[in-house]
Formats: C-alpha cells, sequence, structure tokens
C-alpha cells in the first residue's frame, strides 16, 4: 500500500480548492503544486501510526497494490463558530448533505453528526 503524502507548506495555496476530487483534478493539482515546488512529504507508516494534519494540506495516498483493503479513519476538527460554505461542485453537495445532515449554508453546523465538543470560556458541551 502507498504512503500517505503531503505536498508541505500547501494550506497557503489557493488553487484547485473548489474542484471535484477526480483523476482529471489529481492530475492539475499535481502540476500546479509541481509549479510551485511545495516538498513532497511521503514517509511510510508503521501499523499503528497516526497522521495529525492541517485539512487544507493538499494531501493523497499512492495507489495500493496489495490486494488488501486499505483501513483509514478519519476524525475533522472544526472551530465551534464555523459556518457552512455554499458548495461549489456536485461533490460538495453531497458531502453537505451526507456529513452535515440539515445543516444551511451560512450557520453553523450543529448537528447530530457534528455536536459541538466545547466552547472555549463555556467549557465541555454535551450532545
Amino acid at each position: 500500500m502507498g504512503p500517505l503524502a503531503f505536498a508541505a507548506g500547501s494550506h497557503r495555496f489557493e488553487y484547485g480548492r473548489d474542484l471535484p476530487i477526480s483523476e482529471e483534478s489529481e492530475r492539475a493539482l499535481r502540476q500546479a503544486l509541481d509549479e510551485q515546488d511545495f516538498p513532497l512529504v511521503g514517509t511510510p507508516y508503521r501499523l499503528g501510526d497516526v497522521s495529525y494534519h492541517l485539512g487544507w494540506t493538499f494531501h493523497h495516498a499512492a495507489p495500493n497494490r496489495s490486494g488488501v483493503p486499505r483501513g483509514v479513519m478519519t476524525v475533522i476538527h472544526m472551530d465551534a463558530d464555523i459556518t457552512v460554505s455554499q458548495p461549489v461542485n456536485d461533490n460538495q453537495r453531497a458531502d453537505l448533505r451526507a456529513w452535515l445532515p440539515g445543516a444551511e449554508v451560512g450557520a453553523v453546523p450543529e448537528t447530530p453528526l457534528n455536536p459541538v465538543l466545547y466552547r472555549a470560556g463555556g467549557g465541555a458541551q454535551r450532545g
């Protein structure tokens, strides 16, 4: 299985944020990132290792050629006061329906799948 790889420093690069995930967008992003000369960091992980990274950092996993399904678990932390942006493509609309059910554009996405766990000055929340 190919390791997770990151374009170091790319969290500040705005190009491609509105592109749907596809092979075509992968090629376009790879070319744009290469042109910006972001270092590619792709150190293999050992069993049980964890990756923490800023969600805006461009990343990808090399193809899985092992025949064994790759196990992945993703946890996304958001600011308690973040608001939902207007989706700009079909992938984002599908993600809004699947991962932020009932959340409205411009509102805080406090839903059963996205409970606010902590507010600064307010302590832990119970959901």
